[in-house]
C-alpha cells in the first residue's frame, strides 16, 4: 500500500484547487492527490527557469529539473506553517538547495562554492516576465507536468514509492531501512531505480 503524498491526478476533485492558496493545498496534500498536482503545476515554471539557469547542457538541465521536482515535493512533506514562513518562500529554498547540492556533487565542489555561482533570486516581476511567458507556453508546460506527475505515480513500484516518500521526509537510508525492515543496500537500490525512472520520465518530455 502506498503511503503519504501521492502524485497522481486520478482521484475525484473535492475543491476548485486553483482558488486555494499554497498553504491550504499543502495541508490537503497528505491525503489529496489533486492538491499535490496543483502545487506542482504552480511551481513548474520556477523549476524550469532555475534548471535552465544552472544547467549548461541539455542533460544537466534535465537532471536539475528532476532535482527541483524532488525538492518541491520534499517541501510539501516538510513545510511547517507554524514557523511563520510562506510556502512559496520555503519551496523556493528547497528547490534551490536541491539543485545546488546536485551541482556541487556533479562538479565535486563544496555547496558553498556552488552557492557562490548562484543566479540572482527571481523577483515578483521577473517571475511574471521571464518565467511564466506566454499563455500558450503556460498551457504547454502544465500539460507536460500533468503527464510527468501521472507517469511518476504509475511507474514506481509500491516499494519504490514508499522509499521515495520516506526519503522526501528527510530520513536517512538507515532510518528507512529500519522502518521497512530492509537492508540499507536494498533501500539504496530502490532509490537508484527511482532516480533512473524520474530521469527517464523527465527526459521524455
Amino acid at each position: 500500500m502506498r503511503v503519504t503524498v501521492a502524485v497522481s491526478v486520478g482521484n475525484a476533485k473535492k475543491y476548485d484547487y486553483t482558488k486555494l492558496d499554497d498553504e491550504k493545498l499543502v495541508s490537503l496534500s497528505k491525503t489529496d492527490k489533486n492538491a499535490v498536482s496543483e502545487l506542482v503545476l504552480r511551481y513548474v515554471f520556477i523549476i524550469e527557469y532555475k534548471a535552465k539557469a544552472y544547467g549548461q547542457t541539455p542533460d544537466e538541465v534535465a537532471d536539475l529539473s528532476q532535482e527541483g521536482l524532488v525538492g518541491l515535493i520534499r517541501a510539501v512533506h516538510t513545510f511547517d506553517e507554524n514557523r511563520g514562513t510562506r510556502f512559496s518562500t520555503y519551496a523556493n529554498i528547497c528547490i534551490t538547495n536541491k539543485m545546488l547540492s546536485s551541482i556541487a556533487k556533479m562538479n565535486k565542489i563544496s555547496y558553498n562554492e556552488a552557492l557562490s555561482d548562484d543566479v540572482e533570486e527571481l523577483s515578483e516581476t521577473e517571475s511574471d516576465n521571464a518565467v511564466y511567458g506566454s499563455p500558450e507556453r503556460i498551457i504547454i508546460e502544465q500539460e507536460k507536468y500533468r503527464e510527468i506527475i501521472s507517469r511518476i505515480s504509475c511507474s514506481l513500484t509500491d516499494l519504490e514509492w514508499t522509499v521515495f516518500n520516506l526519503y522526501l521526509e528527510e530520513k536517512t537510508y538507515q532510518q528507512i531501512a529500519d522502518e521497512l525492515s530492509l537492508s540499507q543496500k536494498a533501500v539504496d537500490n530502490a532509490m537508484q531505480r527511482v532516480r533512473k525512472k524520474l530521469k527517464s520520465i523527465i527526459n521524455k518530455n
